[in-house]
């Protein structure tokens, strides 16, 4: 029988696409979540909403950012430590605006001058005239939640787990971002065969042609990862739940924690323990046995000043 663990995660900081610049040095986007067994999830959902109502005003939603600074901190502090005393594993995922916007320059770069020398050494026009290629930008907001996602399936194979039934819990999302946030998870397990489908004008019969191209990935044996969540479901809840209201004040306490480096550390990795190894929560961020370097978001999306 699967087991049963509730996933609740919300998002701090930038969440734009690839085309944004940083607004000050340093700015980054952080998700961030709590991991919660079914065993708990009934005793610390109702310790986490008596704090909620706590703190709720008598008009209006709760929102961490609009409380006074003293009942910001009792906030935190009443959270963090149902937090600790539940033995419950954090996790989080950052990201450097100006990594994110740096990497899709480079990458639009290559695409454009890789365009151009095809063009280059053609003898003559090409016979099939393709429409202009419509950009994506990347969306930070999806891809700090693939790294989350990512870490938490780590943490369960780590364990040994297997047959999860993994229920996410966000806060309000739009529903065509659920299902983006849905897609950049699967993705994650899915070694399935992707089909790119293109349509041109043949100038020659003078009709439309339709192509397509199937890219598929085989790994070795020693790097297929184990089918450890059996299924996956993720559901937005209003900021009135109180694990809800634990992610949120999670995620906007490791932003705040970001914001604070010291000059020294503007640029440095953010995936990493060292980098919330002054956080009030560090032992539960500190979620595995044996950490590795974030190939992604400290690599491919490491900040253009940051020393290598």
């Amino acid at each position: 029988m699967p087991e049963r663990i509730y996933f609740y995660c919300d998002e701090s900081g930038a969440k734009g696409y690839a085309d944004q610049q940083e607004k000050y040095p340093g700015e980054v986007g952080v998700f961030a979540g709590l991991l919660v067994p079914e065993q708990q999830h009934a005793e610390l959902s109702i310790k986490l909403n008596v704090i909620a109502k706590r703190f709720t005003p008598e008009q209006g939603k709760l929102h961490i950012a609009d409380l006074p600074e003293e009942q910001k901190g009792a906030l935190r502090q009443a959270l963090f430590d149902e937090i600790r005393a539940a033995h419950i594993p954090c996790f989080w995922y950052a990201i450097h605006v100006a990594g994110f916007n740096d990497y899709h320059i480079q990458q639009a770069e290559l695409l454009r001058d890789h365009r151009a020398q095809v063009e280059a050494q053609r003898n003559s026009p090409a016979r099939v005239k393709m429409g202009s290629v419509r950009e994506e930008l990347p969306s930070l907001h999806v891809k700090l939640f693939g790294g989350l996602h990512a870490h938490v399936v780590a943490f369960l194979l780590e364990r040994n787990m297997s047959d999860v039934d993994l229920l996410i819990r966000t806060d309000h999302v739009d529903e065509p971002l659920a299902k983006e946030f849905e897609k950049e998870a699967l993705s994650l397990l899915d070694n399935k065969s992707e089909v790119i489908k293109a349509t041109g004008f043949d100038t020659v019969d003078k009709r439309v042609v339709n192509g397509q191209l199937t890219l598929s990935v085989h790994y070795p044996a020693d790097m297929h990862i184990p089918a450890v969540i059996s299924n996956m479901s993720l559901t937005a809840i209003g900021e009135t739940d109180g694990l809800i209201l634990a992610a949120d004040v999670l995620a906007n306490s490791l932003n705040y924690h970001f914001k604070s480096r010291t000059e020294g550390e503007l640029y440095a990795p953010l995936n990493d323990p060292e980098a919330v190894a002054n956080h009030p929560l560090y032992e539960h961020l500190d979620a595995f046995y044996g950490w590795s370097s974030d190939l992604v978001g400290d690599g491919l999306f490491a900040h253009p000043k940051a020393s290598h």
